[in-house]
């Protein structure tokens, strides 16, 4: 086989790159949670390498040569290092079942690609640009040394038909696939930043109401399938704060809105919603949560809150916050409802004297009112 067959062939078998790039892509954009995404990463990368090993070229018997290095390498510069790992021992495992004279330099080479991938994504730049990947492409091919443990004269012999060749695949393979993964992920993360920010209030970080929505959507559905989620709703506001915007400026103002906000993510569960429900006002959904929970929930962030204390220009000034909670039954109690709700709580607590925590309990039929009562409400 000529030198020119060889390179066809090797072009053929680096040709899986695309598909690799579209199971890399499909990853990124569906499996969020990152031990899984690992683990999805290793499949696709795994799954490439095989491929470009089915694909071979085999120069004396049992020794096979392929493109399988170059999605080994990448494969913990682009997954991680624990997907470097399993790659390198699936890809492995799959040369020993394979079979053939050259099992051991092949795995020696596999391990040695897989080693190089791992301390390149330990050690260097966590953006691939050109002139990374192009150092990655030459390290990758230190591999080729598996071929001594053929023996010195059969691995000059290999190295004389095969070497040029491979060496530059491998180098170019590296650095096309390896920038088309890199722009991938880029794309990727610039649509997560957008889908997002699209759904959070650019001051505090907090959800917005167009998420809200959203959340409201699923309940029902989920409730419409008989999955009941039950919960209550918390809505807060922070006393007077007008008075702190005149008084410290906006700029001031905002800063006390956002450790406010800060505060109530760090006093409840990730499975909880917080929302800048507009202005000054933060509501959180707590779901499989009782209203008495709620309350103690509502009080501890209350008594946190009220502890907080802010400078401006040498003064010290601290604030209090006034919250109203609601319980819901889905299926039973709209989620808008039981903000309603929540809201009336929250004007008693206001009329009370502020600084306070009330409640209005819709967890039981017997204290539900209908959509449009609640919407035309009593006056208090």
């Amino acid at each position: 086989m000529g030198r020119l067959d060889i390179v066809g062939e090797l072009i053929t078998s680096l040709g899986l790159g695309a598909l690799i790039v579209l199971g890399y892509g499909f990853v990124l954009r569906h499996v969020r949670l990152p031990r899984r995404r690992t683990y999805a990463s290793a499949v696709v990368f795994a799954g490439g390498a095989i491929a470009a090993m089915m694909n071979a070229i085999e120069m004396q018997s049992g020794y096979v040569f392929d493109t399988r290095a170059v999605f080994v390498v990448l494969s913990p510069v682009f997954g991680g290092p624990v997907a470097g790992l399993l790659v390198s021992a699936i890809v492995a495992a799959f040369r020993i079942w394979i079979g053939g004279d050259g099992v051991a330099a092949g795995v020696v080479g596999i391990a040695m690609a897989g080693a190089i991938g791992i301390g390149f994504a330990l050690l260097g730049p966590k953006v691939q640009r050109f002139r990374s990947l192009l150092l990655l492409g030459c390290l990758s091919n230190l591999y080729v040394l598996s071929l001594l443990m053929a023996g010195f004269e059969r691995a000059a012999d290999l190295f004389a038909v095969i070497g040029a060749p491979l060496i530059v695949i491998n180098t170019v393979g590296t650095v096309l696939l390896g920038s088309a993964l890199e722009s991938t992920r880029r794309a990727t993360s610039y649509l997560h930043d957008v889908e997002f920010n699209a759904d959070r209030d650019p001051l505090t970080g907090l959800h917005n109401r167009r998420a809200l929505s959203q959340l409201e959507f699923t309940i029902e559905r989920e409730a419409a399938a008989g999955e009941q989620k039950d919960g209550c709703v918390i809505l807060f506001d922070i006393d007077r704060f007008k008075a702190v915007n005149d008084r410290y400026g906006h700029p001031r103002g905002d800063e006390v809105l956002k450790q406010v906000a800060k505060t109530i993510v760090t006093r409840i569960r990730r499975s909880d919603f917080a929302v800048r429900y507009g202005g000054e006002e933060i509501a959180i959904i707590l779901l499989a949560t009782t209203v008495d929970n709620g309350f103690r929930v509502a009080e501890q962030i209350r008594t946190t809150i009220e502890k907080l204390e802010f400078t401006f220009e040498g003064q010290t000034f601290s604030i209090t916050i006034s919250a109203g909670v609601a319980g819901f039954a889905a299926g039973e109690t709209r989620l808008a409802v039981a903000l309603d709700y929540a809201d009336r709580a929250l004007y008693r607590a206001k009329n009370a004297g502020r600084n306070r925590t009330e409640v209005l309990d819709l967890s039981s039929k017997k204290a539900e009112r209908s959509d449009d009562e609640a919407l035309q409400g009593d006056s208090i």
